[in-house]
């Protein structure tokens, strides 16, 4: 959503809301409902993909991690399957429950999912992993990219030794503590550089790196390219 060039679609977008029309956006389409100045003091929510672009973009804003949020005349849904879900609930809304199942039954869609429902898989999911001290780690690692916390914090966050830690991702993950935290951080700087305008200093320090020759380093050997290159590719 970063490259959409059209100001004529936003000041369309800001009249239609001055009118009081309902307004949604549908996977990256709350970034442009934000370009517009549509979603402040708003709850909404956008494609976890995207979530990282519109948080560099708009630091005011917090999306949720929602399938759907509805907040008055503003709807936003992650996309992917969520939308069948979401038309379900404003079908039902204008029609009526029953004519909303009628409805959701002839797109085969029998299990319709609350708005709260996460947009992706558990972090024992995708990574395959079930111990509760090592996701526990995990996941302050995905919520602490530009800020890193250092091994023996992550332990005490487990509840077990550094060593104990160590022993953990290789035995669960099959790579060390460190080149788990270079990936989820890499990973993150990747979307970044995909979908967001800052300065490839800017995102290597919003992804914890303490200097642009080491970013760049550690970029290149995961991906076999340059950061700017996989900017342009």
């Amino acid at each position: 959503p970063r490259d959409w060039r059209y100001p004529g679609v936003l000041a369309c977008l800001r009249q239609l809301s001055r009118e009081g029309v309902r307004i949604g956006g549908i996977s990256g389409g709350p970034y442009l409902m934000a370009a517009a100045g549509l979603l402040g003091g708003r709850d909404f929510t956008i494609h976890w993909e995207h979530a990282a672009t519109l948080l560099e973009a708009f630091p005011d804003l917090t999306p949720r991690q929602a399938r759907f949020v509805i907040d008055g005349n503003r709807i936003t849904c992650g996309g992917g399957i969520a939308p069948l879900d979401m038309m379900h609930v404003l079908i039902a809304e204008r029609m009526g429950p029953d004519f909303a199942r009628r409805v959701s039954d002839w797109y085969l869609h029998t299990e319709v999912n609350e708005p709260t429902a996460p947009q992706r898989a558990s972090l024992a999911e995708r990574y395959g992993a079930h111990h509760p001290g090592l996701l526990s780690v995990l996941e302050r690692m995905e919520e602490t990219i530009e800020m890193p916390l250092d091994r023996a914090a992550m332990a005490r966050i487990a509840g077990v030794t550094p060593r104990h830690l160590d022993r953990l991702f290789a035995v669960h993950l099959g790579t060390t503590f460190l080149d788990q935290y270079h990936g989820i951080r890499l990973q993150h700087a990747h979307r970044l550089l995909k979908q967001s305008p800052p300065s490839v200093s800017e995102i290597a320090v919003a992804t914890g790196f303490s200097s642009l020759s080491h970013f760049s380093r550690m970029f290149r050997a995961v991906y076999g390219m340059a950061p700017r290159e996989a900017r342009r590719d």
